[in-house]
């Protein structure tokens, strides 16, 4: 659908621009993990992995106006069982060209409509807004010629970006631990713990028709707060997405069980836990 012909004023009726987000997302603002309370930091979960745009929006809004950030936005280390890096076609970048983003009405309604229902633009739409900087992928899925090369995109201010894409996490921990970069967002969907996927194209086993998954052992190595990368993204912590897809995680439950061995490692009370103004009681980061 051409935005162009959307009129968000009618028959759409919004309340407050403020508080509005895509259907069906969660946002928690925590505590900064690293900067405790000097700083917070938005942690969102939502079903479509396109609405990870929406949040690259609003957050580099705010980064800008509380001077956290220059015009240099934050990287983008994802992990995903899909790469997710489909570029904007020429008819995108006029819509993206026309977007407000300084209205969430706007932004809520173009990652809903104008992004694609496969959820493997979002990424490339933000960089080429200049939302993003550099990407760096850590995926299973393994795609043929210049797809699976690390590639340089330019924006539509003629800032150039990375896009670096790492088929093991110890060769993107032993990459990125040695970058100097200031912000970063970090992104998981939940899909990235699936080892072979009937459904996909690309990675596993050609002809499976069940789902495998990575052991829980593996995946809470992988995330554990101590691991160098997982600290070193951390510090440097600027916004926190996740995206529950079960169609392609095996289902919800499985879905939920990952959700969860996120939360139980990360976070307690457990995320989205709110008490009120007692403020002990809401969610926070684990170690603090």
């Amino acid at each position: 659908m051409n935005p162009s012909r959307i009129k968000i004023n009618e028959p759409l009726r919004f309340q407050n621009d403020d508080y509005v987000t895509p259907p069906g997302t969660v946002v928690d603002r925590l505590s900064h993990p690293f900067f405790d309370k000097d700083r917070s930091v938005d942690v969102s979960a939502f079903f479509e992995h396109r609405y990870a745009f929406f949040f690259w929006v609003k957050w580099y809004r705010e980064l800008r106006a509380k001077k956290i950030i220059d015009a240099t936005p934050p990287s983008l280390v994802t992990l995903d069982w899909h790469q997710d890096l489909g570029w904007p076609t020429k008819e995108q970048k006029t819509w993206l060209d026309q977007l407000d983003l300084n209205s969430n009405i706007a932004t809520n309604i173009f990652s809903w409509s104008s992004l694609s229902q496969f959820n493997d633009d979002h990424i490339m739409a933000a960089v080429y807004l200049n939302l993003i900087g550099d990407v760096y992928v850590h995926c299973r899925q393994r795609m043929t010629g210049h797809r699976q090369e690390d590639q340089e995109y330019t924006d539509k201010y003629g800032n150039v970006h990375m896009v670096r894409k790492f088929g093991e996490f110890e060769t993107m921990e032993e990459h990125l631990l040695k970058q100097k970069i200031a912000n970063i967002y970090f992104d998981i969907d939940l899909d990235f713990f699936v080892v072979d996927n009937p459904y996909s194209v690309g990675g596993g086993k050609r002809g499976v028709k069940n789902f495998s998954y990575l052991p829980d052992k593996t995946i809470k190595a992988i995330l554990d707060r101590e691991r160098p990368l997982i600290s070193w993204i951390f510090q440097r912590l600027c916004g926190f997405t996740i995206a529950i897809e079960p169609e392609h995680t095996g289902g919800l439950m499985r879905a939920i069980k990952y959700l969860n061995l996120i939360d139980r490692l990360y976070f307690k009370p457990s995320l989205f836990t709110n008490c009120g103004f007692n403020w002990d009681g809401r969610s926070n980061w684990k170690h603090l």
